[in-house]
């Protein structure tokens, strides 16, 4: 057994000051507490376990592991890595590549979690942000049009097969031809469906929302915007309150004044933030010659392709999101935290179990400092990351770094 206390507990009804005991892997008790008690409190907050439902890498580990060692040790490691940025839980984002090689990718994902846990954060499934994109919205300056084909229903039972039951979640354009049937057969499934990377009409992406469509992935990035006579994907998701939009909080991707808008139309129940966060996430800036394109780490955070203002992926994390939200927007902590763990167990229904902190949910949590630096990690009640521990990060990448 073992008791944490902090002034601000934030808990599903609202923030506590006092302590949080947690037993064999469960929170056992949240009580308030004489603030005598909590003058020596083990943090300025405890906050539930990051979950961060797309996510590619980070401290030089792709989720893409073919693509870079091409041992399934990276994923091992991205799980610790992440662990020390206050993720607790992740779906590992399968992107574009050929049919053949996210199949293998999703197989090995899907064996290694279903022999082992994670040393750090646990993988709760597979995100296939591919290939059914359209050529106008690829983003990230891919153009291969020979890895982008049109969904079908035979292409999605690919994937599913693929994923061995551990496929949770999958982007698409829904105006391409064969999207209904692919939305169907993911949906029977049990795989949740995104719209992104969709040059999408408003009328094409309310159609899509019929078949099934229950969130839009990087909300404002790589979809079709609003418009005074068309309002796009964009839009249409502000326009139903039903479906989620994942956020990427960096004020780089999206610029503060979006953030506002959206918490404003959409409330924070319904929306999710993500990381986005590429292998180069958390190494030094510079430029890195990887692989298909050099790409250069900006100071500011910025990830981009080298030569180009053209983004891929993000070097933050949602912990720096939390920040952005209450420092800068000032959003309550509560509100914020929503978005960074429960809205996402809810997605996903698995809010029964992690996603906020509560007597007889799982011992996920994260203890932070006021500047947001991750103190401890617990993971099912065991500490997996804890301030001063020396996070590897991966040579074959850290040896790229060209300027």
């Amino acid at each position: 057994m073992r008791k944490l206390t902090s002034r601000q507990i934030v808990t599903e009804q609202g923030i506590i000051e006092g302590s949080l005991t947690m037993d064999k892997g469960f929170i056992t008790a949240i009580q308030s507490e004489d603030p005598r008690e909590t003058e020596t409190a083990e943090a300025w907050a405890i906050l539930p376990g990051i979950i961060d439902i797309h996510t590619h890498g980070g401290g030089g580990y792709l989720t893409n592991y073919l693509a870079n060692s091409g041992s399934i040790d990276e994923i091992r490691k991205l799980s610790k890595f992440y662990a020390s940025r206050g993720v607790t839980s992740f779906m590992a984002t399968v992107s574009l590549w050929s049919e053949e090689k996210m199949c293998e990718i999703m197989t090995g994902i899907a064996d290694l979690v279903k022999h082992e846990e994670m040393p750090g954060a646990q993988i709760l499934g597979i995100n296939l942000e591919a290939p059914c994109f359209s050529l106008k919205k690829s983003g990230a300056g891919f153009m291969t049009p020979q890895w982008m084909p049109n969904p079908s229903r035979e292409l999605a039972g690919r994937f599913i097969e693929a994923g061995q039951g551990l496929l949770k979640y999958v982007t698409l354009a829904p105006e391409l031809p064969g999207a209904q049937e692919a939305i169907e057969t993911y949906r029977k499934a049990g795989v949740q469906v995104a719209a992104g990377h969709t040059d999408a009409s408003s009328s094409q992406m309310e159609q899509g929302i019929a078949w099934g469509v229950r969130s839009v992935s990087h909300a404002g990035n790589a979809m079709s915007m609003i418009h005074q006579r068309d309002v796009g994907v964009l839009g249409q998701l502000m326009l139903h309150q039903e479906v989620m939009a994942e956020l990427i909080c960096d004020f780089i991707h999206l610029s503060p004044e979006f953030i506002q808008l959206m918490i404003q139309i959409k409330g924070s129940d319904h929306l999710c933030m993500i990381a986005d966060a590429s292998e180069l996430a958390g190494l030094e800036e510079g430029v890195y010659n990887t692989q298909p394109r050099p790409v250069r780490l900006k100071s500011d955070g910025r990830v981009v392709v080298e030569g180009s203002d053209v983004l891929c992926g993000s070097s933050l994390f949602v912990i720096d999101g939390l920040r952005n939200l209450t420092s800068a927007l000032h959003l309550p902590l509560a509100e914020a935290v929503k978005m960074a763990s429960l809205n996402a167990a809810r997605h996903f229904h698995l809010d029964s179990r992690i996603g906020s902190l509560k007597p007889g949910k799982q011992a996920d949590l994260i203890l932070i400092d006021q500047n947001f630096q991750v103190l401890e990690t617990i993971v099912q009640g065991q500490t997996v990351y804890r301030q001063g521990d020396r996070i590897e990060r991966n040579p074959a990448i850290t040896s790229l770094k060209i300027g």
